[in-house]
């Protein structure tokens, strides 16, 4: 197995076929049909404001992100930026948390377009085809099309990416040239439209960031893009400012659309409600979703078989996941992947209802990332002071990454106070033991296998790098 290749395809996109994977990563239509009823119950008609927040603090984290992939071009993102930035252990419990939040991307979506799906040949077709049937046809496309390569996939992500934005952004327009239901104002941008208070509009903002997760899986293409340590910052920012107009605008439709009279806050279906209100194509608005899962799971998976691709080749997963396949595709992390995804969306299906482990993996998701982002933050100002002192900017990487680590604690306490009953309750605790593991496999490796630790780290970007020795921490 030593005569594997270990290095991915170079050069096998530009900044626009890594930005086309990010932005299909945040599944533009998918978030706003699922995420908009779980924000607004929570922020009301302050929705706009909530999604602008997260654009915000996604914004300085796209900034914290860019910075370390000026330096560290790799597959590895958190995991590696945080073990220049931590030391060895702190970038092996993010990675950890990583693997964790990537890893429900798929069992979240391919349970969500197999339900889906099968309501839509119902509603349309009147038949009645399993939802789990399709969920296993889903999967086995994605498998397919991600075992071409990953140009292969950023093809397919922006041709879908432009469908699911077109058709939106028409129905946006419909509904603010009708004025919606009471006439345009800018009172869903204060903060005193939130029913539910500060709270409201952190646990808002918590399903806003959910909407933005996937800007961040730019970085993880740093050993394919061209150019690596200019791409992929255009990428990111590209990505966080293009998507992000998009989301802010999708909730002040959803918000001036119903009025401030609460219906927003209480309709599950808000955008089924405005499309047959303002266009009446009901069906328009369900291949629309459709089309943005099916964009959304292709860069989902692309991004986080990256990473356990990355944490195999250093052998801190079994390192048979970190070798190259056909195409310098990594076609073992790919197959374990999408065993895992599938597995995980039928039983989850079965537990709690396909949509139910939407929400379930959505919050085990959205939690995670917001933790993985303020440690990125904080470990930025750490890397530079100790690997790269004199290009230290006091504004760059002193100011944004504390501003976005303070901003990012807000959906978290919204998400704690109070804590969620039911499944959500049971993803926090499923958080708390996964890192729980973690650690105990982390003190295992330092016992038995210290030389796992003094290789982590390595970047196998397309450009030479000067990395400091990564610390013992």
């Amino acid at each position: 197995m030593d005569n594997q290749p270990s290095r991915l395809r170079s050069g096998a996109l530009g900044a626009l076929g890594a930005a086309a994977i990010a932005m299909a990563f945040m599944g533009p239509a998918t978030s706003v049909f699922f995420n908009t009823p779980l924000a607004a119950a929570a922020a009301g008609y302050a929705l706009p404001l909530a999604i602008l927040l997260a654009l915000v603090v996604c914004l300085l984290v796209a900034s914290v992100i860019a910075s370390f992939a000026r330096k560290l071009p790799t597959a590895g993102f958190a995991y590696t930026f945080n073990t220049h930035g931590f030391g060895r252990r702190g970038g092996f419990l993010s990675g950890w948390l990583l693997l964790l939040a990537y890893g429900m991307v798929g069992p979240m979506l391919l349970s969500a377009i197999g339900s889906f799906t099968s309501t839509f040949f119902r509603d349309e077709f009147h038949r009645d085809v399993p939802w789990w049937s399709l969920t296993l046809f889903y999967g086995a496309a994605i498998w397919g099309i991600s075992a071409l390569g990953v140009s292969q996939s950023a093809k397919t992500a922006l041709i879908f990416l432009v469908l699911e934005v077109g058709v939106m952004v028409s129905l946006f327009a419909i509904v603010l040239g009708k004025g919606g239901a009471d006439g345009l104002s800018l009172a869903p941008l204060t903060p005193g439209a939130s029913a539910g208070g500060i709270a409201g509009l952190g646990k808002g903002m918590l399903w806003g960031v959910l909407m933005f997760i996937g800007f961040e899986s730019a970085a993880t293409l740093g050993e394919e893009a061209r150019s690596a340590r200019r791409a992929i910052p255009i990428a990111l920012f590209t990505a966080v400012l293009a998507i992000g107009a998009f989301y802010v605008l999708s909730g002040y439709t959803a918000a001036v659309g119903f009025g401030d009279h609460g219906g927003l806050a209480k309709d599950s279906e808000p955008w089924t409600t405005l499309m047959s209100k303002y266009w009446g194509l009901g069906w328009l608005l369900a291949l629309t979703v459709l089309n943005s899962m099916f964009a959304n799971l292709i860069s989902g998976v692309t991004a986080q078989v990256r990473v356990v691709f990355a944490m195999g080749r250093e052998g801190l997963i079994p390192r048979r996941l970190g070798v190259i396949g056909a195409r310098l595709v990594p076609q073992a992390a790919l197959g374990f992947y999408m065993a895992f995804s599938l597995s995980a969306a039928l039983i989850g299906g079965v537990w709690i209802s396909p949509l139910g482990m939407y929400g379930f993996a959505g919050t085990i998701v959205g939690l995670s990332m917001v933790v993985v982002y303020i440690t990125m933050s904080l470990a930025l100002i750490r890397f530079y002071l100790r690997e790269h002192r004199a290009e230290f900017s006091a504004l760059r990487q002193g100011v944004v990454p504390v501003a976005a680590a303070l901003l990012l604690l807000l959906p978290v306490y919204g998400q704690l106070d109070p804590l969620p009953t039911g499944p959500n309750r049971v993803a926090l605790f499923l958080i708390v033991g996964w890192m729980a593991a973690g650690l105990a496999y982390l003190v295992w490796i330092g016992a038995s296998r210290p030389d796992l630790l003094s290789a982590m780290g390595r970047v196998w970007g397309d450009e030479p790098a000067e990395v400091s020795p990564v610390a013992q921490v």
